[in-house]
């Protein structure tokens, strides 16, 4: 094959074409090139060794197509997970990576925070970066500083730097004993700058995402007077103009959650120019036009962020994420987001199993690189060409099949599925969630995840390659059945008994599922917090 890169291309476009005489691709430049032998190799996948006749001339919508973890909510994935997931990434044309973190890199001076999280180090983060520029992926910095800073807040060390030191009443938690949120001062922003001196040089790329979402307390604690004068929208902007400011000294352009912002749309204009919003929103419904729009107006840089639908769940959510990941980017580009990125989170301890997020994965990859041509019903084979060996290997249709359990109930909730609630629900809890489920329906989702069941039964020896993934997907099954059946013996009043004798076998499943891809720091956490839902029957 003749390949070479060609000038006044863009990037990473690329030219391919096979004749019965010859074959060529030409490309702006090698990551292109590399685009166009990965396309070859998965025609090879699905062809075999004779390949059609075709021309394809390729190239991106979005400029940055990215991909974000979450590595702070109980799951670090172990060093081969990390090289199994770049190199997929890059399969699927993702040109942009992030780990969401928290607490989980091992800065040198604050152990006491990640000493039982297995976190990432320095070693680590440069042996990543590098097989990220290997697979032309850029590995940019996140590290949340503002909010969700509550791993380090419970610490009595940490606690001068709250706004709230002794706890509040969180909206949906209730009563939380720490902060959660820095408090917007000097303090704060020299204790970050600290701690950016020793993360930020780790990584080449000049972004980087500090965060900002949800600071539930704002105007509780220490903010209180100045959101009482200026409003919490303002006081929230003003602290997010001086970590800009403090990043800039380090090369860094910020990126950093909307959601706040948004809330004072007035408050756009004020954005710095070079500074990217990330609008995030995770359900079917989210008003991605009406905020895109308001973005486009004041000529701020943004991207659009969907997400997997894979959290607070054990077999995904694949309606939800499909109408999301197609809202995102269809309004993204619409009003000229110049990039999307892709989130999967692991709240309240990441029990999902990892191949739940492959739908959105390879979903959101299309839409982002040729929304025209990314169609829903190419899902499971996309999943199949990117993620296993085999095009008829039934890994997407068991994924898609699995996410679709919960479809006939009239009351879903949102960023969940009921049976994640039913699983760990107190006697109480249980109680609320029972009253908005009926019999009949608990009944429909136990039959459509038997169902799911055979199809994963009849595919999963083909699957078996890829890590652990039948084992894993196996588990999350059994969690949501088990969860399910809970719910049905209580609406019928009867005994959980045996429910409670089957659960430590089942959080011994979860463990070991757990360690083909996790370090074992957040396992514990996790599995405890299953363990203790016996406690309840």
């Amino acid at each position: 094959m003749c390949a070479e890169v060609k000038k006044g291309m863009a990037k990473e476009a690329y030219e391919l074409e096979i004749t019965t005489k010859y074959s060529s691709l030409i490309a702006g430049s090698e990551q292109g090139l590399e685009h166009g032998r990965r396309v070859i190799d998965q025609l090879r996948k699905q062809c075999g060794d004779v390949l059609p006749c075709l021309r394809i001339v390729d190239a991106p919508d979005f400029a940055v197509r990215g991909f974000m973890l979450d590595i702070s909510r109980g799951k670090v994935p172990s060093n081969e997970a990390w090289r199994g997931l770049v190199r997929q990434l890059a399969g699927l044309k993702y040109n942009h990576l992030q780990l969401y973190t928290e607490h989980t890199y091992a800065f040198r001076a604050h152990k006491k925070v990640w000493g039982e999280a297995d976190p990432m180090t320095k070693e680590e983060i440069l042996a990543l970066q590098k097989l990220c520029k290997e697979n032309h992926i850029e590995l940019s910095a996140n590290f949340n500083s503002f909010g969700h800073f509550e791993r380090w807040l419970k610490h009595e060390e940490y606690k001068h730097l709250a706004e709230c030191p002794k706890g509040f009443e969180h909206p949906i938690k209730g009563k939380v004993p720490h902060g959660t949120t820095l408090r917007p001062d000097e303090t704060s922003l020299k204790f970050l700058d600290k701690l950016w001196k020793e993360y930020l040089p780790l990584f080449e790329s000049e972004k980087f995402n500090l965060g900002g979402d949800e600071p539930w307390e704002l105007g509780q604690g220490w903010s209180k007077p100045h959101v009482k004068k200026h409003g919490k929208q303002r006081v929230y902007l003003e602290f997010i103009k001086k970590l800009h400011k403090q990043a800039t000294k380090h090369k860094k352009k910020v990126l950093f959650w909307a959601d706040i912002l948004l809330e004072a749309p007035e408050l756009v204009d004020e954005v710095p120019e070079d500074a990217t919003a990330l609008l995030w929103g995770y359900e079917a419904n989210h008003p991605f036009a009406e905020q895109c729009a308001r973005l486009a107006k004041a000529q701020r840089k943004f991207w659009v962020c969907p997400g997997t639908s894979a959290w607070n769940t054990f077999t995904g959510r694949t309606d939800n994420m499909l109408a999301n990941v197609e809202s995102a980017a269809k309004e993204g580009l619409k009003n000229g987001a110049e990039g999307m990125l892709l989130t999967s989170w692991g709240d309240n301890g990441n029990h999902q199993p990892w191949p739940v997020m492959y739908p959105g994965l390879a979903y959101a990859a299309g839409l982002a690189w040729n929304q025209k041509g990314a169609k829903r019903e190419d899902v499971a084979r996309a999943v199949n060409v990117a993620f296993s060996q085999s095009i008829k290997s039934g890994l997407g249709e068991t994924l898609l099949e699995l996410g679709r359990v919960e479809s006939g109930i009239k009351n879903p909730k949102p960023n969940r599925s009921r049976h994640f609630d039913l699983f760990f629900a107190t006697k109480k809890q249980l109680k609320k969630e029972l009253e908005t489920l009926t019999q009949e329906e608990l009944g429909r989702v136990f039959v459509a995840i038997e169902k799911a069941g055979l199809t994963y039964a009849e595919h999963a020896e083909k699957f078996l390659w890829e890590f652990g993934a039948a084992t894993e997907i196996e588990v999350g099954g059994e969690m949501a059945r088990w969860a399910v059946r809970r719910g049905l013996l209580a609406k019928a009043g009867k005994s959980a008994k045996e429910l409670g004798e089957e659960l430590p076998e089942l959080v011994a499943r979860f463990v070991n599922s757990w360690a083909n891809r996790g370090r074992e720091g957040g396992m514990i956490d996790s599995a405890q917090k299953m363990a203790e839902v016996g406690r309840e029957l």
